[in-house]
């Protein structure tokens, strides 16, 4: 009896300390959503996207965050098995007077809306930049001007190496240059004339909002180096409105799981009182405003500011 108690203790915590962790990714993960209404024509988002998909510390932080995420889930799970079929079909017959938090009996239900709504939104953007999910016709990629460069260039030594070592003919050296030319002409025309202005960042550093088939006539198809715009993919996605309206209800349900979330972890490593219980309510009423608000602002942006 004791061994089963201890382990519904330990999942408890595990889900507690868990819980905890994730609450310290979600500022930042907002954070980093507001860079998307900076008046830049998405530079500051798209440097964000591009440092996180090439930093290898970001990289471990997202297979910890998954990971996270999915122990959360299988954890809290189990707890509610366990937890009902203990309690099996007895009732108390005078209805209990304890003190029972906003949404505390629906936490699973709403837990699991937050889940599947994480899930949608790793379809629409996570897995978009592994290539687990394929991106359609309708996505744009973005490619640093200086890697383009470097390709065609390295296209062209390769080319005179093959000549050099006899691997071709100095004539059909000639005739693959001039259709390497042909093929650059459009990147180079873009470059110089700088137009389409849309498919130029601010900075002049990088070719945006590039459709597949701008991205082969621009890199050439053995071009391998570009990252999904997910600039572009975010204002098309929140410009649905209703994409949008299913993500800002999403938000609400997310703001009833954290105010009873945070108060939940505070119970369970025993740092609550009836001193400070109030305070503590406070401070998680406060967080489950601040954030659903602070992510909510980029669809209303989008929608009424664009």
């Amino acid at each position: 009896m004791k061994l089963v108690k201890f382990a519904s203790i330990t999942k408890k915590m595990t889900l507690a300390a868990v819980g905890a962790f994730l609450l310290v990714f979600l500022p930042m993960h907002m954070g980093l959503n507001l860079c998307i209404i900076r008046d830049d024509g998405g530079e500051w988002y798209r440097n964000v996207c591009h440092f996180m998909g090439t930093n290898w510390i970001v990289k471990i932080m997202e297979i910890v965050l998954m990971a996270s995420v999915l122990l959360h889930v299988v954890v809290a799970l189990i707890l509610t098995l366990e937890n009902r079929s203990a309690r099996g079909a007895v009732r108390y017959q005078v209805p209990s007077k304890t003190k029972t938090h906003f949404g505390s009996k629906w936490m699973i239900y709403t837990g699991m809306v937050v889940f599947v709504f994480l899930v949608i939104h790793f379809i629409n953007f996570y897995f978009v930049k592994f290539g687990i999910v394929v991106a359609d016709d309708s996505d744009t990629y973005t490619v640093e001007i200086e890697a383009v460069q470097k390709h065609w260039e390295a296209k062209a030594l390769k080319l005179q190496e093959d000549m050099t070592n006899g691997k071709i003919s100095q004539e059909q050296a000639q005739e693959q240059m001039m259709n390497m030319q042909m093929e650059f002409m459009p990147f180079a025309q873009l470059v110089n004339s700088r137009q389409p202005a849309e498919k130029i960042s601010k900075d002049g550093e990088e070719l945006v909002n590039l459709t597949k088939e701008e991205l082969i006539a621009y890199t050439g198809e053995d071009f391998t180096e570009y990252e999904p715009d997910f600039y572009t993919m975010c204002n098309k996605l929140f410009a649905n409105k209703t994409y949008s309206l299913i993500y800002m209800l999403a938000l609400v349900v997310l703001g009833i799981h954290l105010f009873h979330a945070i108060n939940s972890i505070f119970q369970t490593f025993g740092l609550n009182h009836r001193k400070y219980n109030k305070a503590i309510e406070y401070l998680a009423a406060f967080y489950a405003i601040v954030i659903p608000v602070g992510f909510a602002i980029v669809p209303l942006f989008v929608m009424f500011c664009k």
